[in-house]
């Protein structure tokens, strides 16, 4: 167990990067059902226990109901969602939610992406564009746990196409047992 902490960063483990000048951007990706969503709106609550103030944006334009199930989890932990409007593209919806979190002074801008059956072009074309214009300082894979070692392989697909900074596992109420994550931290470090 000890050699298991260590090697994972040690009790403390490694905790998000700040920008100096609010917001700090954070790029949520992962494959469609990994549970992106609930991890953003997870997360939300969990800055907002540390006093930091988020903004959520719903970058998932394609899911049907998507940006639904991001506003209705905003409604329930009571943290704002900025949605775009109908055939907006992604990138004018993530200008849009930046813009929205400056002039609201939030210290956390928190991107929930689309993600796709598997790793495919158009949808790190997607990922890239938005690194690109919104710069975030922390970019997290969103990667089912029942996946297992598969889960190696979409990390490091992710990884080289975007530089992950961390890897949030879902779904460890069910048989898997995280073995992935061992994996994981050997491939992407």
């Amino acid at each position: 167990h000890d050699e298991l902490v260590t090697l994972l960063g040690g009790e403390a483990g490694v905790g998000l990067e700040w920008d100096p000048v609010p917001p700090t951007v954070i790029l949520v990706v992962g494959l469609q059902g990994s549970g992106k969503t609930t991890t953003v709106a997870k997360l939300a609550k969990r800055l907002a226990r540390q006093n930091k103030k988020a903004l959520m944006a719903a970058c998932d334009l394609y899911r049907p109901a998507a940006v639904d199930q991001l506003v209705a989890l905003g409604k329930q932990i009571d943290m704002p969602v900025h949605r775009g409007q109908e055939g907006e593209d992604v990138l004018s919806v993530a200008r849009e939610a930046l813009a929205l979190a400056k002039a609201n002074r939030k210290q956390v801008l928190l991107l929930d992406t689309a993600g796709r059956l598997q790793i495919d072009e158009p949808m790190m074309e997607e990922l890239k564009a938005l690194k690109a214009e919104l710069h975030p300082r922390d970019i997290l894979l969103v990667a089912d746990a029942m996946t297992g070692q598969e889960a190696v392989n979409i990390a490091q697909g992710f990884d080289e196409a975007l530089g992950l900074t961390g890897v949030i596992l879902t779904k460890m109420d069910g048989d898997a047992r995280g073995g992935a994550a061992l994996s994981i931290y050997g491939v992407t470090g």
